[in-house]
């Protein structure tokens, strides 16, 4: 049995689609485990990019800017999340284990997360207080996962 022409460039068509998607996905999953490094080049501007999708053009630029110049600042306090959840797997994994140690280390990370969020809240408030109120009226609900 043969096929005529239109019917042979639909199912190719078709194929070639359900191929697509099927690479996209593996991407996508591949991504999920060799992705960029953490810390690597880039590493604060994604995460400011994560954080900001809810302002308009203008304001995610200006917020973009000042993250830029306070990068350093900025990858500090990422480590200092970054050590505080390394000590606290270690109080999770000692041998003995000790409650008191492993609430010091919840404490210490709620400290530096705080202290990161303060940091970014302040970039933020600073690119704010400039932004012209027709500018600020676009500012959206951010949807899905992040606050």
């Amino acid at each position: 049995m043969t096929i005529g022409k239109p019917w042979a460039i639909a199912l190719f068509a078709v194929l070639f689609l359900s191929v697509a998607a099927n690479l996209v996905v593996a991407g996508f999953a591949a991504s999920r485990f060799h992705g960029p490094p953490r810390g690597g080049p880039g590493f604060i501007e994604r995460i400011v990019a994560i954080g900001i999708r809810a302002f308009p053009p203008p304001i995610r630029e200006d917020i973009q800017r000042r993250a830029e110049a306070e990068r350093g600042e900025l990858m500090q306090r990422v480590e200092a999340v970054q050590a505080a959840r390394m000590q606290m797997i270690e109080a999770m994994r000692a041998d003995p284990f000790d409650p008191a140690t492993l609430d010091a280390s919840f404490a210490e990370l709620r400290q530096r997360v705080a202290e990161m969020q303060e940091a970014g809240q302040e970039i933020v408030g600073e690119a704010i207080a400039v932004a012209p109120a027709g500018e600020r009226i676009k500012i959206r609900l951010q949807r899905g996962p992040f606050p």
